[in-house]
């Protein structure tokens, strides 16, 4: 690896540490209120609900992981609160907020593309009609799928080749579905109960 590589990676890097920083803080006043938290956590899954029922999933059957369709819904798909989440504020960790957060919902198995993680870690097929997770559950799903599909976006055709496939369709399936059951889970929440739509 030569200097200016190094030096790029390195910035990058640091560029990446400054931004989970500026997150952390940004959220972690905001999670002591757990009726905000949760209502800001809404708004946020409701929108990307929005950007799926704007999709064509079939469209992604076979495109490729920086094809510009899916770089313009990396672009719309939001998951800075749900992100915000898992940022510990230490002393002042809000209970309530998770113990809200564990309730388990339902996930439906649309044309049985769900998938699960086992022991492992690896993705197997759900032969069931649906499964359960907890919001917590589906919130680290939902995130870690869509920041991974944000990487790929952001690769030339020359870097993605020694990528393993992404099955995008799948996927998005996967995460469409997680979505609606945290929405569908919050909806019960009294703090919500009131936007709920």
């Amino acid at each position: 690896m030569d200097i200016s590589t190094l030096a790029t990676a390195t910035k990058t890097g640091v560029d990446i540490l400054d931004s989970a920083i500026d997150k952390f803080d940004k959220y972690k006043q905001i999670k002591q209120d757990t009726t905000t938290y949760l209502r800001l956590l809404y708004l946020e899954v409701i929108n990307n609900l929005e950007v799926f029922s704007t999709i064509d999933l079939d469209q992604f059957t076979s495109a490729q992981a920086n094809a510009p369709e899916v770089q313009t819904l990396m672009k719309l798909v939001q998951t800075e609160i749900a992100e915000g989440v898992f940022y510990k504020g230490g002393e002042n960790a809000n209970q309530q907020l998770y113990e809200r957060l564990k309730k388990r919902g339902q996930i439906k198995n649309r044309d049985k593309q769900l998938v699960t993680n086992n022991k492992q870690g690896d993705e197997v097929k759900v032969n069931k009609s649906y499964t359960y997770e907890n919001i917590l559950q589906a919130i680290s799903f939902v995130v870690t799928k869509i920041e991974v599909m944000r990487k790929y976006a952001e690769l030339s055709d020359d870097e993605l080749k020694d990528m393993k496939t992404i099955r995008l369709r799948s996927r998005l399936i996967n995460i469409h579905q997680r979505l609606r059951m945290i929405k569908n889970s919050l909806d019960q929440m009294d703090e919500v109960k009131e936007m709920a739509r």
